[in-house]
């Protein structure tokens, strides 16, 4: 899976008034991208939604974005959820900007290539037939869809774009249907229903022009970490020279290890939009990876600063801190990606940095109980009973984690069982 705070922003800020309208509460809905070339969307139980990042770079618009979440929303308020998979969560997690250099796993392991090993090993995963709905769920969830677009005051007009994207699919061969189709299937009934909906609603025109702009900042960016520099630069190119285009170039050269390119095109965006967060942590990432790890640490400041409830850019500031290697570093490194972990537990690397953080610093306790955290979150149980185990020494019962290392012994114990 991958983890990028501009592009889950993004993401939520479609989501968040849909669940609302739905009578769900944002916050009890956790929603993540999967790297997957594939057009797919799903559902799982536990109020889970996982979008593919081909169906990202497939949208044109915010609205077609919008249909499928709504759609998806469906499903989970209709209770139409009955599998788990489990496995998608131990397949691995990484970032945006690991894919860059395998920076984030690679850091984490010691292998340069494990990022890109994990992220196929998630795909993998991604692409198997785990749902599949019934007509009558989808019909289902396509009315709810209708209902909280309404109320939210905003067209249908992009779900039924998209079913146009998929329409004919469902005479093809399983094997050459997206896996949208497999697991969501479409007739003309379905496509009647919601093209009829659009006709008789009030709600009209297309997303606002910020929404717009962000929506096609997003998917250059996903397209620009995800193909080749080549295919990056084919549908951006130099004459392009909108935000998106631009941005895209930077990431795309910036992959390659051309900062000669890659730091103009950022250094121009910043120039108009000095005040973009995900600009400056751009920046940084591109210093940071390129061995200029102190010029890069104050764009991470500063988007950090702009931004100090994010705490994905927090773990990648925390990460640039401790690759500066000065024990002032160490520290702050350590309380920055306390303060990231608070807000966001389920992140994996964050407790692997912060291991690093504590151990190099001295306190192996700390650095022993991080270490079991991201053993346990990485699907590796043994290996979280052990530092789980090794913390409890150094730590003693009186410590304020005594507790948290017994929960983490007993899920361990049960990963273990269900073996």
């Amino acid at each position: 899976m991958l983890r990028d705070a501009e592009v889950e922003s993004i993401i939520r800020s479609y989501a968040d008034p849909l669940f609302r309208a739905g009578g769900i509460p944002p916050a009890s809905v956790r929603i993540r991208v999967i790297n997957d070339p594939s057009l797919n969307a799903f559902a799982t139980s536990g109020s889970r939604m996982y979008i593919h990042s081909g169906l990202l770079e497939r949208t044109e618009n915010p609205e077609q974005l919008i249909g499928v979440i709504a759609h998806e929303t469906g499903h989970i308020a209709g209770g139409h959820i009955v599998n788990r998979i489990d496995a998608l969560e131990k397949a691995g997690i990484s970032s945006l900007a690991a894919l860059a250099a395998g920076i984030a796993i690679g850091a984490a392991s010691g292998r340069p290539d494990a990022g890109l090993a994990v992220t196929s090993l998630g795909t993998s995963v991604a692409t198997r037939n785990y749902f599949s709905f019934s007509r009558t769920q989808e019909a289902s969830a396509d009315a709810f869809a209708l209902k909280v677009l309404d109320k939210t005051g905003q067209t249908a007009e992009g779900l039924l774009e998209f079913f146009h994207i998929l329409e004919g699919q469902e005479y093809l061969a399983s094997a050459n249907q997206d896996p949208y189709v497999r697991t969501h299937p479409l007739n003309a009934e379905r496509i009647s229903a919601v093209a009829a909906h659009v006709e008789q609603s009030s709600a009209a025109g297309h997303a606002p022009t910020a929404q717009m702009a962000a929506h096609k900042r997003m998917v250059a960016k996903m397209f620009a970490f995800l193909q080749t520099q080549g295919r990056t630069l084919q549908k951006y190119p130099e004459t392009d020279q909108s935000v998106a285009g631009r941005y895209a170039r930077a990431i795309a050269y910036f992959r390659r290890g051309n900062t000669a390119k890659s730091l103009p095109l950022i250094d121009g965006l910043l120039k108009e939009y000095p005040s973009d967060p995900y600009f400056h942590e751009l920046r940084g990432q591109m210093l940071v990876e390129n061995g200029r790890v102190v010029e890069g640490l104050p764009n991470y400041r500063k988007a950090v600063s702009l931004l100090p409830n994010e705490p994905l850019i927090a773990t990648s500031y925390g990460h640039a801190l401790i690759e500066s290697g000065s024990p002032e570093a160490l520290k702050e490194a350590a309380q920055v990606l306390r303060t990231a972990l608070a807000r966001d537990p389920e992140n994996s690397f964050g407790w692997r940095l912060l291991g690093t953080a504590w151990g190099r610093t001295g306190n192996e306790g700390q650095a022993s109980y991080a270490l079991a955290e991201y053993a346990l979150q990485t699907g590796e149980p043994s290996q979280a009973s052990f530092h789980a185990g090794k913390a409890e020494k150094l730590l003693g019962q009186n410590h304020p984690l005594w507790l948290r290392l017994q929960d983490i012994k007993m899920e361990a114990q049960n990963q273990l069982d269900k073996k």
